[in-house]
């Protein structure tokens, strides 16, 4: 973090600049691929095998409307939007499809947010989809998760 001292008239103010070079570290970059690696595994593979159990859970969201997007943009996908949009930073393949993963995750919970019925729209497709809309996610979070354990296994071994 590179932090400069302004001085004004009789007091001293800290202006703190976050640069994306001090965030985005090498070994940040594994640290986050590490934490995504083994949750986007199991979540991939549950979407796949229990397509049923995400279809009922999605269903069972979109019926509590607005609470059900609240609930489900809080506990599933701004975690890992913020972590990273803000420590994965890479623009350099492959770790490129984890950053830009993360981006699109954020603009899914900006406009599940600040337009709740974009939300509840999403939520509703697991209604008129079926179990099978979870097979494509599935296979995303799975290579999503394999772009990880291919940088970060060797990293670690």
């Amino acid at each position: 973090m590179n932090v400069r001292q302004t001085g004004t008239i009789g007091r001293r103010k800290m202006a703190f600049r976050l640069s994306n070079a001090a965030m985005t570290t090498p070994e940040t970059l594994l640290y986050v691929e590490a934490v995504l690696m083994l949750p986007l595994f199991l979540l991939g593979v549950s979407h796949i095998v229990q397509r049923q159990m995400w279809t009922d859970f999605f269903i069972g969201l979109a019926q509590k409307g607005h609470a059900g997007v609240v609930w489900r943009t809080f506990m599933l996908e701004l975690w890992p939007a913020v972590l990273i949009v803000m420590f994965h930073q890479d623009w350099r393949w492959p770790g490129i499809l984890i950053t830009v993963y993360g981006h699109l995750l954020m603009v899914k919970v900006a406009l599940s947010l600040l337009v709740p019925s974009l939300g509840l729209k999403s939520l509703q497709q697991a209604d008129r989809h079926g179990s099978w809309a979870f097979l494509p996610a599935g296979l995303v979070l799975i290579a999503l998760s394999a772009v990880c354990a291919v940088r970060v296994i060797p990293a670690y071994l």
